[in-house]
C-alpha cells in the first residue's frame, strides 16, 4: 500500500524542499521504492535539484506526470507542496495525504506561523491526526530545539523526536544535485543520520 506524505509550510526558509529531497533519499536507502512529486511550480526546487550533478537515486516528477496507476508502484510518495499554499489547497492536502509534515524553525516567529497553520488544519479531525511537526535548521548546539519541542507538545501538537540540525552539507548537496551523505564535508554523516532517524519516525 502506497504511503502518501506531504511536506508543507506557509513560511519560506524552513527547508521544505531540502527535507523532501532528503527524506525521499532516506526512504530509498531503506529499500522503499520512493517517488518525489514537486508541486511547487513557481520555484520547482526539487526538480532543479534533480537536474544537477549525476541525478538523485529516486524519481522526481511534476504533478501532471503522475498517473494514479503509476502511484501504486511506489511504497512512499513524498509531495513537496507549493510554497505558501492557499488554504483551499491545504484542505485538499489534508484529505489526500496519509501524513502531513510541517517543517519549522525554532525561532518564535517560525513557531507562531506553524501554530497558526496547525490551527487551520486541526479544524479537520482527520488532518489533525496526520500532522507532524519537524524542527529544521536547528542550531547544532544549545537547547533551542528541545525547548521548542516541549513547548509545542504542551499545546497538544505532535512533534517528531528527531530534529534536523543546520549543517552546510545540505546547501552543498543542493548545489551538487545530490544528498548530504555524498558531500565531502566532516558533518555530512551526522546530517544524514538526522534524516535517517527522522525517516524511521515517519514511515
Amino acid at each position: 500500500m502506497t504511503h502518501i506524505m506531504a511536506i508543507t509550510s506557509e513560511k519560506g526558509g524552513v527547508g521544505k524542499s531540502t527535507l523532501g529531497v532528503h527524506l525521499a533519499g532516506a526512504f530509498t536507502e531503506r529499500g522503499l521504492k520512493t517517488l518525489l512529486v514537486d508541486e511547487d511550480g513557481r520555484i520547482g526546487s526539487a526538480l532543479r535539484w534533480a537536474t544537477r550533478g549525476n541525478g538523485l537515486p529516486f524519481e522526481v516528477l511534476e504533478p501532471e506526470e503522475v498517473k494514479p496507476k503509476k502511484l501504486r508502484e511506489y511504497d512512499v510518495v513524498v509531495i513537496d507542496t507549493e510554497g505558501r499554499p492557499k488554504r483551499k489547497e491545504l484542505r485538499t492536502l489534508g484529505e489526500r495525504a496519509d501524513i502531513i509534515v510541517l517543517p519549522s524553525g525554532v525561532s518564535p516567529l517560525e513557531l507562531e506561523a506553524t501554530q497558526e497553520l496547525l490551527a487551520f488544519l486541526y479544524e479537520d479531525p482527520q488532518a489533525r491526526r496526520r500532522c507532524r511537526v519537524v524542527l529544521t535548521r536547528v542550531p547544532p548546539v544549545g537547547r533551542a530545539a528541545e525547548n521548542a519541542r516541549e513547548n509545542l507538545r504542551d499545546l497538544g501538537i505532535i512533534v517528531c523526536n528527531t530534529w534536523v540540525r543546520h549543517y552546510a552539507s545540505y546547501m552543498r548537496a543542493a548545489e551538487l544535485g545530490t544528498l548530504c551523505r555524498d558531500v565531502a564535508d566532516e558533518r555530512a554523516a551526522i546530517a544524514w543520520q538526522d534524516i535517517l532517524d527522522l525517516s524511521r519516525e515517519l514511515v
